[in-house]
């Protein structure tokens, strides 16, 4: 089976954001007294990328819906051909803050993208 080519198209409909990986961010400096410590974006040199940020509609929750995504309170869509796990932090300058990823649902079987979903709020501005 061939698979659906979306790498051209979210090229040229992305935006540049920064990408930093939870795989990066979690317990990344080791233990301190047992405990692991977090590093922050602050720490971190961010992954370059341009994709597509979109608001989280009703259109788009019906999409993830019925194509077998989970329901989540998020606030948006992020769509990928990077594989990153849930709580990487993306930063989007045209949506003014940073987000964290709570869920995401891959398609790289039968295409080369990943939708993920975004939630923001205040404790997530500062990460």
């Amino acid at each position: 089976m061939k698979k659906l080519k979306m790498k051209s198209l979210i090229n040229r409909k992305g935006v540049d954001i920064n990408v930093w990986s939870a795989d990066l961010l979690d317990g990344s400096t080791g233990p301190v007294d047992g405990v692991p410590v977090q590093k922050t974006t602050d720490e971190i040199e961010p992954e370059k990328r341009h994709e597509p940020i979109l608001p989280y509609s009703t259109f788009a929750h019906t999409l993830m819906n019925v194509s077998g995504g989970s329901q989540s309170d998020v606030d948006l869509l992020w769509l990928s051909t990077g594989k990153y796990p849930k709580n990487t932090i993306v930063e989007s300058t045209t949506q003014e803050g940073k987000y964290r990823v709570v869920n995401y649902s891959n398609y790289q079987d039968y295409s080369d993208v990943v939708i993920y979903e975004l939630k923001g709020d205040d404790l997530n501005q500062s990460i």
